[in-house]
Formats: C-alpha cells, sequence, structure tokens
C-alpha cells in the first residue's frame, strides 16, 4: 500500500515557500514530509523507551512492557536499546561514556529527520543560512552517514538474531 502512494502522483497544488506556485505530488510529499514526520516520532519513542529502560531501577513498582516488546513475533525493543550500540558516539568512541554528548541513537535519528523536514518544507534555498545546511556535499556525508550507521545496525540485529520493530521502521 505504502509503495503504490509513493508511485501514484494526484497532483495536489501545494505551494513550496521558494518557488511560485506549482504542484506538488502526494507521493513527493509522502516520501519527504510525511515520512520524515514519522521517523521524528519513532525516533523519540525510541528515547522515551530507553529512558524507561535505563531508569528502571529507580522506581522498581512501575510495570513498563514498551509497545515494541511484542513476545508472539520475539521482538524487543528494550533489549537493543539496552546494547552499547544504542548510543553509537561513544561507542565509536567520538564522546566518553557518561558524558553529557553520549545520547541515544533516537536523538541521532530526530536530527537527521527533523533536517530532512526542514529540507523538504523550505525547499533547497541558495542564499542564507540555509544554503550551507543543505549544500549537496553537507547532503552527501549526513545521508552517508546516517545509511552507514543503518546498515551497522542492522547487522548487529542480525548478529544477536533480535527483532526490534522500532529499530527497523526507522532504518
Amino acid at each position: 500500500f505504502f509503495y503504490y502512494l509513493s508511485k501514484t502522483s494526484f497532483n495536489l497544488p501545494i505551494q513550496h515557500s521558494n518557488a511560485s506556485p506549482s504542484a506538488m505530488t502526494i507521493s513527493s510529499f509522502f516520501n519527504n514530509g510525511l515520512l520524515s514526520v514519522l521517523g521524528i516520532l519513532l525516533s523519540a519513542y525510541s528515547i522515551y523507551v530507553e529512558y524507561r529502560v535505563e531508569h528502571k531501577a529507580e522506581n522498581p513498582d512501575d510495570v513498563f512492557t514498551a509497545l515494541c516488546d511484542i513476545e508472539a513475533i520475539g521482538a524487543s525493543c528494550s533489549t537493543v536499546f539496552s546494547l552499547p550500540e544504542a548510543k553509537m558516539l561513544s561507542f565509536f568512541g567520538l564522546v566518553p561514556h557518561g558524558s553529557i554528548l553520549d545520547i541515544p541513537n533516537g536523538y541521532l535519528g530526530i536530527a537527521f529527520y527533523a533536517l530532512s523536514l526542514t529540507r523538504h518544507v523550505t525547499g533547497i534555498q541558495r542564499s542564507g543560512l540555509l544554503s550551507h545546511l543543505f549544500h549537496p556535499t553537507v547532503n552527501l556525508i549526513i545521508t552517508t552517514l546516517a545509511f552507514s550507521s543503518s546498515i551497522f545496525l542492522a547487522r548487529k540485529l542480525y548478529i544477536i538474531q533480535e527483532v526490534c520493530v522500532v529499530c527497523i521502521t526507522t532504518h
């Protein structure tokens, strides 16, 4: 169904902020805008689950089961978010473990999807502050890093034979 929507063009009139009135297709909105919002929401949920799992010892009476822990299919995002790879910046030694920059991957996901959404909404502006952020070389670097991290994390899921619905969806 989503594949069909992404390939279907309905030509609804939507105005880009940097262009004259033009026709923007539903597939363009779906592929860029809606999927970016979904990525932001799922990344935020992953942060919430990771926080609840990390702070479980502080409140032992609180019983928490994440929506993405689906026993019927053997999925457990709580287990995956507890792995060292769940904080890639410290895992790769880019920041010290336990520092303020030792953030869950969900924050990186929010940053990536917010950048993607901003780029979609504003369009590629050739002047101003956003021109540097949306430069093709910068986009290539950011996208390559995001793709590489997705491959790395998917490989890790395969190695440990774990299913993480949120992880698979955001990758």
